[in-house]
């Protein structure tokens, strides 16, 4: 089976759980192209990644004549059904910034008709994309203009944040996969597409390549209790409010550390905060780090944390790899309650629960971990448990390699 890959760039730093999943595919069997439709990230790629760049092709530039070739091609093969199909493209809603809207579907349609073209003797029996957005629209041309089936994974920030091109992508997939049950019901509700369309496969992990995940859990430390929060340092992430929690915990003379791993926009007001609330001997910023050093820091801490929020644009977690990974290690978890996550934070089994945005409660539930540690023992062997049975990568893949052939 032939499967191409539609994705928006190829690496990206923080998205290396789409590498995962094409790797886990592709040893099952499927023939996998990948294609890039933009640049890749400039940040330093995953070794993953790096290891799956002889599979992926880019999709050339507006400057390119293959670019320019190929919507000749497809005007004198396929006229109708191309200008049909930028027209409906270009029709979709425009909710803010229409001129930058419109400029970037007419990018990927150009792009994604250069792919169809580059693919047409290449005998894709299935197109996929993660994300129901500029790189599902792209899976949607090609599909057409091919008249090959294709599939959309949607995770959250094309569900709530981007969520102009839904309708189209979602509801023209062949099957629509969604991570969690959460996104699931969301969409249906939203009249996109009927339950039964839709497929709840996760975004797994690797249980072999993470050491330990058979039972060596995070050793039980007598010191000050070790916090690990990793995410982008965007405001969905709910980094100030960690911060804020850690000032509470220092008010109440509980002894901690805090260490959050990733880079963004955040970054100097982040500092700031732990300035002003005299927190540099608590809390350490780590910048972005390879996955090799991220689990090397579960291994190192008694606690992950993420205090996801609903950011101002409605941008929000799915469920976070990086707590897929922490509960394989055997750390509880600590969260909030925002989409997905509390399928896999399960408050009370797996880790503990607070509002968004609560700073306090969070506290609550740090300190309530910080002082017992036979209750983090106890929910993260639960978390190790659960993990280990819904979210391996080889498991979700055999269910995504199966959906596949049954489009097919």
């Amino acid at each position: 089976m032939r499967v191409a890959y539609l994705l928006l760039h190829f690496p990206f730093l923080t998205e290396t759980f789409v590498a995962e999943e094409i790797k886990a595919v592709r040893d099952l069997g499927v023939d996998v192209q990948i294609v890039s439709l933009l640049e890749a990230d400039p940040r330093p790629a995953q070794q993953l990644s790096r290891a799956l760049l002889p599979y992926c092709w880019y999709a050339p530039g507006l400057a390119s004549s293959q670019l320019w070739w190929a919507q000749f091609y497809f005007l004198l093969t396929r006229g109708g059904a191309y200008l049909a199909l930028l027209w409906r493209l270009l029709r979709c809603p425009y909710p803010t910034k229409p001129l930058s809207l419109f400029a970037k579907r007419l990018v990927i349609f150009l792009k994604a008709v250069a792919v169809a073209h580059h693919l047409r003797h290449y005998n894709v029996d299935l197109f996929h994309s993660h994300f129901a957005w500029l790189s599902g629209a792209a899976a949607w041309v090609c599909a057409r203009l091919l008249k090959t089936p294709f599939t959309v994974t949607t995770h959250a920030y094309d569900l709530f944040a981007k969520d102009d091109l839904l309708a189209l992508v979602a509801g023209e997939a062949s099957q629509v996969v969604t991570i969690s049950e959460f996104n699931r019901q969301y969409i249906a509700q939203r009249g996109v597409r009927a339950p039964d369309g839709i497929s709840v496969i996760r975004c797994g992990v690797d249980l072999e390549q993470i050491a330990g995940v058979n039972g060596d859990h995070a050793p039980v430390n007598a010191g000050p209790v070790r916090i690990l929060s990793v995410g982008s340092l965007v405001p969905k992430k709910g980094h100030r409010d960690l911060v804020e929690a850690c000032r509470i915990l220092k008010e109440r003379s509980i002894p901690f550390r805090c260490t959050i791993i990733g880079g963004g926009g955040d970054e100097s007001g982040l500092r700031s905060l732990i300035a002003q609330f005299d927190l540099t001997s608590e809390v350490s910023l780590r910048g972005a780090l390879p996955n090799h050093e991220i689990i090397q820091a579960y291994r190192e801490h008694d606690i992950f944390a993420l205090a996801s929020v609903v950011a101002p644009n409605g941008d929000r977690d799915g469920i976070p790899v990086v707590m897929m990974e922490a509960g394989a290690l055997g750390l509880p978890l600590v969260s909030t309650h925002v989409s997905g996550i509390p399928e896999l934070v399960q408050h009370g089994r797996t880790g503990l629960l607070a509002p968004a945005g609560d700073a306090a409660a969070l506290a609550d539930a740090l300190a309530t971990l910080a002082g017992d540690p036979a209750l983090r023992q106890r929910l993260g062997q639960a978390a190790n448990a659960l993990v280990s049975a819904e979210y391996g990568i080889t498991l979700n893949a055999q269910r995504l390699v199966a959906l596949f052939r049954q489009v097919k």
